[in-house]
């Protein structure tokens, strides 16, 4: 590389910074699957299989098992496939080892924006040569290192599936640092990881506006007035392609996501008014990165009266007159380009787009590039403007540089810590957000994990007390406690539960399928674990299951058939017909229990297993036949007038 582009200096600082870096997240690569990893990666069965790849990119289903939540972005799925493949298994580490070295590569790209993003004209008190982002200084350093190691930004690379904002932010950094170093034609090579951006996650579509910002602030000839219509007017033919190109792909990429996809059921009106005391939080922790929590207990705001709306636009109207007062003189252009960067970046999770939850920190990974900007630029132009001598200065800028960085480095080690596993991360949710009914019920379920189940279920009714008590998985949860607890009837009850709130759910299917067939309700159990891959062909658990009931059964079926043709019994050919009958062979039930009554013409179990099988056929007088016979030989037959009642009430039924 030539020495041109890179100084000593600057070897020297990634000697020491990547190191650094590594040393910070160096407890974090055997951290787990967390929260949307389960149905993204865990139970998704696509992934595991490389050759997948292309049908990532027609096939929104394949993104997870959830069917709620089959958005279209087949680049993240193809490297979880990738990093599936790298592991031969179900491994988080290979996860993380790819997610870190983007993380990296990351850093090292927003140095190189950050060198080359400069005003025209050097700072009040420069020394005559390039401002700090062009190398002197190091404040292109100090930026870059108060990003990587920034606190909350744990909270994207120990979150696997968070990837998405990761690598949507690496390509969005790779455009700007091609379109900087590159002229006339060769800009627009920043296309090429825009489009591979916005296939990963549509945040990469701020792009465009942002770079529109960039070249009115930028590009535009020296004036002390940038929102002109000239200015404007060759802003926007500098940057059409992109806005021209986004909107395509926005068009494109939206149509493709599952017809099931649904975001949020939070109505748009009350997700809007909340997001400005959302915007005060994130602002907050950029500064004071403390009360992290991987699920935070901030509901939709329901009215204009909660003063924390107001307090969040008063936020939000004096960063925008800040942006506006620093636009105007050239000097001051980093602050007021990173203060509408942070704006722009958070448009699609804190506008009128409803999303799941109303916020998460690991959304401010992009937003908090701008904010990084323009702390940096407005601390070297305080230092340069209050300098009372050399010494000072040097002093100034270890102490106001060493002292953030060592913080955010120290904070960001220990939060890895609290990714470990469901344990440690759920714990730390139900401290910080104890409001929260999901974190509730999914630190239940690590302590269920444990065997403390007793413990499990208080937090599960902990979470019923909250809105979380319309989830399904919480009924589901508290489903298999009860059945742990040998407490059948309240099991089913509350997979009936899940069933009745969460419809759309495959695992609320999977997961009543598996109790039927543990209690003996093979039908029942297949027709459930069905539904669940008709949701989704993709979740794993049910194909799985299905494929150890069918084998299973296989296996008992030709056992029980040899059995019977080497010893032609009434009682084998019996027990052949009941597995005939949970394979669904009601025709080889009948079969099988005739051959049992030409051996023994009272045999009344057979013509129980008869009329069970004509009931499932939907036969009902041939069902109700079967059924007298049964009864007319064993008249304290409890089973037979079961499925005499059963038969007689779906005759009334059809012929009403």
């Amino acid at each position: 590389m030539s020495t041109k582009f890179i100084s000593k200096h600057e070897l020297l600082f990634f000697a020491i910074f990547l190191p650094a870096l590594f040393l910070v997240y160096s407890n974090h690569f055997h951290n787990g699957f967390h929260f949307d990893d389960s149905h993204t990666i865990e139970s998704n069965v696509f992934i595991q299989n490389i050759k997948n790849i292309p049908k990532f990119f027609t096939d929104a289903t394949t993104t997870s098992s959830l069917p709620l939540n089959q958005a279209y972005r087949p680049v993240v799925t193809s490297m979880n496939a990738i990093d599936y493949w790298l592991g031969g298994k179900l491994d988080p580490f290979y996860f993380h080892i790819h997610i870190f070295l983007e993380y990296m590569l990351l850093c090292v790209l927003i140095y190189f924006m950050m060198k080359k993003m400069k005003p025209p004209y050097p700072p009040r008190g420069g020394a005559g040569g390039e401002p700090p982002f062009g190398g002197q200084g190091g404040f292109a350093m100090f930026a870059t290192a108060l990003f990587a190691f920034h606190t909350s930004n744990a909270e994207t690379i120990n979150y696997i599936i968070a990837r998405s904002d990761e690598f949507s932010t690496l390509c969005i950094i790779a455009a700007f640092v091609i379109y900087l170093y590159n002229d006339g034609w060769k800009k627009h090579l920043a296309l090429i990881p825009y489009i591979i951006g916005i296939f990963t996650k549509h945040s990469a579509l701020m792009f465009a506006p942002i770079l529109f910002v960039y070249v009115l602030l930028f590009e535009n000839t020296p004036s002390s007035v940038v929102l002109r219509p000239p200015s404007l007017f060759i802003a926007l033919k500098r940057t059409w392609l992109y806005f021209i190109t986004g909107i395509i792909l926005f068009i494109f990429t939206k149509s493709m996501f599952a017809k099931t996809w649904q975001p949020s059921d939070v109505s748009r009106y009350e997700y809007l008014i909340t997001q400005p005391y959302i915007f005060l939080v994130y602002l907050k922790t950029f500064f004071l990165p403390t009360g992290l929590t991987a699920d935070t207990d901030i509901f939709a705001f329901s009215t204009l009266k909660d003063f924390r709306i107001w307090a969040g636009i008063a936020a939000i109207i004096l960063l925008l007159w800040l942006a506006y007062k620093f636009s105007k003189k050239k000097e001051h252009a980093p602050i007021s380009f990173g203060i509408l960067w942070f704006f722009i970046a958070l448009i699609p999770s804190s506008s009128i787009i409803p999303l799941a939850e109303v916020m998460n920190h690991h959304r401010t990974f992009f937003p908090y590039i701008g904010l990084v900007i323009s702390v940096s630029w407005g601390l070297y132009l305080i230092l340069e403007t209050f300098r009372v001598s050399k010494t000072w200065k040097v002093y100034s800028v270890y102490l106001l540089c060493i002292i953030p960085l060592l913080a955010n480095a120290i904070c960001t080690y220990e939060r890895n810590k609290v990714w470990f596993d469901e344990v440690t991360l759920w714990a730390d949710v139900t401290e910080k957000s104890p409001n929260n009914g999901r974190g509730l019920m999914n630190y239940g379920l690590a302590l269920a994990g444990k065997g403390e189940h007793q413990r499990a279920l208080s937090y599960y009714e902990k979470a019923l007390k909250t809105r979380y008590v319309y989830h399904p998985y919480l009924y589901i949860n508290i489903a298999i406690e009860k059945e742990e607890l040998k407490q059948n009837e309240a099991a089913e009850q509350n997979y009936l539960l899940a069933l009745k709130y969460g419809a759309l759910y495959p695992a609320c299917y999977y997961y009543y399928g598996t109790w039927l067939y543990r209690n003996n309700r093979q039908p029942e159990a297949i027709s459930n674990l069905k539904k669940a891959l008709g949701l989704s062909p993709g979740y794993k658990p049910a194909a799985d299951y299905l494929d150890l009931i069918n084998n299973y059964a296989t296996n008992i079926l030709t056992n029980a058939e040899q059995a019977t043709k080497l010893h032609p019994s009434p009682e084998n050919y019996l027990q052949l017909s009941l597995i005939y009958y949970n394979a669904g062979r009601y025709e080889d039930c009948i079969t099988a229990c005739n051959s049992a009554l030409s051996l023994r013409k009272d045999y009344a179990e057979a013509y129980n297993n008869i009329c069970s099988a004509y009931n499932m056929l939907k036969q009902w007088d041939k069902a109700i036949d079967a059924c007298n016979k049964a009864i007319k030989l064993k008249p304290d037959y409890p089973l037979a007038k079961g499925n005499l009642n059963w038969a007689k009430g779906q005759k009334r039924i059809k012929t009403q």
